[in-house]
């Protein structure tokens, strides 16, 4: 797949959000309880912060997220602002499964230009599977955000 990648500038963003550690692939059967605690009053695409992955077992340390302007009730889920960043972005349309090939046209990328990618990067599920039907995979788009260390 051809990647058209780009440098952003993300604002800030209100989130509630849930910490999650485990294997990435169970994520999205906890991700319900933070749309259940704002009521399902979300004001843009749900996204994962990734903290720590690990490439082999695919277990990491995440942030669910969902910007809302609610405040969540319980489950221990809480709300944070997220600061602006600046950030190499990829969008991926298809199965989560080849997601890999988007990974690896944003290091290439950075490393062609000389830019260091920082943690905690982010999934943000602008059209995936919805809370009762699958839907597509083949028409699931995911964007990509890798912050970038900027040079003083």
């Amino acid at each position: 797949m051809d990647y058209q990648i780009k440098i952003r500038d993300i604002e800030p963003i209100r989130v509630a959000f849930m910490k999650y550690k485990g294997a990435v692939t169970e994520a999205n059967k906890v991700f319900p309880n933070v749309f259940k605690s704002i009521q399902g009053k979300s004001n843009a695409a749900p996204f994962i912060c990734y903290y720590v992955v690990d490439q082999k077992s695919k277990v990491g340390e995440m942030e669910l997220c969902v910007p809302t302007a609610e405040t969540p009730s319980g489950n221990g889920i809480t709300v944070k602002e997220l600061p602006r960043i600046k950030a190499v972005c990829a969008t991926h349309i298809g199965a989560y499964e080849t997601m890999n090939y988007a990974y690896e046209a944003i290091e290439r990328y950075a490393r062609e230009n000389s830019l260091t990618l920082q943690h905690p990067f982010r999934e943000v599920y602008i059209k995936g599977p919805g809370m009762f039907l699958k839907g597509n995979p083949k028409k699931y788009i995911t964007e990509i955000l890798f912050p970038i260390k900027e040079v003083q």
